[in-house]
């Protein structure tokens, strides 16, 4: 009699786990995705902007945190990106890689990923149950009993876990596996938003809601430099959105103190905007503070940086600047402090920082170890990778790495 395995989740890592479990098997036992929502692969089609950045060429175990840095490491280098892009391939998804390495379907749709792994299932009528919210697990004589919110039973003989974190409620991941593995003996570690946008003082953001503005993003733990990122930052009412910031987004999940600061003219030294703005003095001496930055800077942000070092009237005429002034406002051009308060929520939030504790997982296999026959992989671990692909490819990876041991403990 053929064994089973339950995949329980219908996100990346359940179906692409659904699919290497047939190849493993050669089609030697049962495989049934189990999936909450009413569809498969919700998450996928809203990822890159409905693009899917699905890996990142670039990806190292050095894009990934956790508990344990090097835990990615030895399942990135069994499933590496060009092994993404050959297995997709093998799907009939074309890729194209794109700014600082992100890898895209040539189509940049989203769909494409999703379509070519549920053709690719179905062509091996491997079953997929949705509407099938898992309430329970036990184990017995090996066996796995998977109950249901609706009392339906599935046993199997074992189990990949795909849930995923809790970022996105909306597409999926409530965090509902985690509270089950939880209730069997598993430890969790802090779970935080990531790839999200941040949370400043309302008052430094509120007037210059709508802008954008591409400039240098850098963060700091008090003192501490941390990491900088380049790119298009917009200002909301209650913060700061954008590439720069999800990629740095990541850091509060790990630091207490985070504070940012912008650079509006990262092409400049500050010794090269102080003498910009002398000559701006001279050359616009008959006009106020309201025409001051005109053609220099968006007029409500240079509005902001005059108020901010004690302009309170924009008939403030230009030729009264002192160097002082000038100096004040070239450092805040080159350094417009933001303390980070919080993320925007789970809602919000791309992927989930924190998981599963690794710890409790065979480095080589995802096996648990606290409950043998049950496997873990995505997003519900204790992983989480930097924007622009590299949490897909975590997925990815983890999923074939726990899937070929899984399939391998079974025959």
């Amino acid at each position: 009699m053929k064994k089973t395995l339950a995949i329980v989740g219908g996100g990346a890592v359940g179906l692409t786990a659904a699919i290497h479990a047939y190849n493993f098997s050669k089609g030697n036992i049962n495989i049934i995705i189990l999936e909450k929502m009413d569809r498969v692969g919700k998450k996928i089609l809203a990822t890159g902007n409905g693009r899917c950045n699905f890996t990142n060429i670039y990806a190292t175990y050095e894009n990934f945190y956790g508990e344990d840095k090097f835990f990615s490491k030895y399942f990135l280098e069994q499933f590496s990106s060009q092994h993404t892009i050959d297995f997709f391939y093998s799907l009939g998804v074309l890729h194209t890689v794109l700014e600082n390495g992100k890898v895209y379907p040539y189509s940049e749709q989203a769909s494409s990923i999703l379509d070519a792994l549920r053709n690719k299932i179905e062509s091996l009528n491997i079953p997929i149950k949705t509407d099938f919210n898992v309430k329970n697990i036990n184990k017995k004589n090996d066996k796995f009993k998977i109950t249901s919110a609706n009392n339906e039973i599935i046993t199997a003989d074992k189990i990949i876990f795909a849930t995923g974190g809790v970022a996105s409620p909306n597409l999926g991941s409530n965090g509902d596996g985690i509270k089950i593995l939880k209730s069997l003996g598993h430890n969790c570690t802090k779970l935080t938003p990531a790839l999200v946008q941040l949370k400043t003082p309302p008052e430094k953001v509120k007037s210059l809601k709508g802008i954008k503005i591409t400039g240098n993003l850098k963060m700091y733990n008090n003192k501490d430099f941390l990491k900088e990122e380049y790119g298009e930052i917009l200002f909301t009412d209650y913060g700061i959105s954008g590439p720069p910031v999800f990629q740095l987004s990541t850091l509060f999940a790990r630091y207490k103190n985070l504070i940012a600061y912008i650079d509006f003219m990262p092409s400049f030294s500050e010794d090269e905007i102080f003498n910009i703005l002398k000559d701006r003095k001279n050359i616009l001496s008959y006009t106020n503070m309201e025409n001051y930055f005109n053609g220099l800077l968006n007029k409500r942000l240079g509005n902001i940086i005059a108020k901010n070092i004690g302009i309170e009237k924009l008939s403030f005429l230009v030729k009264n600047l002192t160097d002082d002034m000038l100096k004040n406002m070239t450092n805040l051009i080159k350094n417009y402090k933001l303390e980070i308060l919080d993320t925007n929520g789970f809602n919000n939030a791309q992927v989930t920082a924190g998981g599963l504790k690794t710890s409790q997982f065979n480095n080589k296999t995802l096996e648990s170890n606290v409950i043998k026959g049950l496997y873990c992989a995505g997003e519900i671990l204790d992983v989480v990778g930097d924007c622009g692909g590299f949490n897909l490819q975590w997925a990815w990876a983890s999923s074939y790495v726990a899937t070929k041991c899984c399939v391998k403990s079974m025959l």
